[in-house]
């Protein structure tokens, strides 16, 4: 058994935690943090991770405040809902 898998997935994070002592506030860690999940869960999808913030950053607000729980599972990196320039990689782009 090995655990390069878990390895991998760790790294950007300890690679990027000299950045995040420059955080002014507590929640601004968290929405680092925040924002570093969602890249390497799109990353461990195979979607094109700009073309995934790009979608989300355009349609959550659209959901309003208290967004429901259908409406949070339809855009999530592994729901079959998603535009297809989500799951296109940057190579494939014309």
């Amino acid at each position: 058994m090995t655990n390069n898998l878990a390895e991998r997935t760790v790294k950007p994070y300890v690679i990027n935690r000299k950045n995040f002592l420059f955080s002014d506030t507590e929640n601004g860690a968290a929405a680092s943090a925040a924002v570093m999940s969602i890249i390497e869960t799109a990353k461990r999808n195979t979607l094109d991770v700009y073309g995934y913030l790009l979608y989300l950053l355009t349609i959550l607000p659209e959901l309003g405040n208290d967004p429901t729980e259908t409406q949070l599972e339809a855009v999530m990196p592994w729901s079959m809902t998603l535009p297809a320039y989500c799951r296109q990689m940057y190579s494939e782009i014309h």
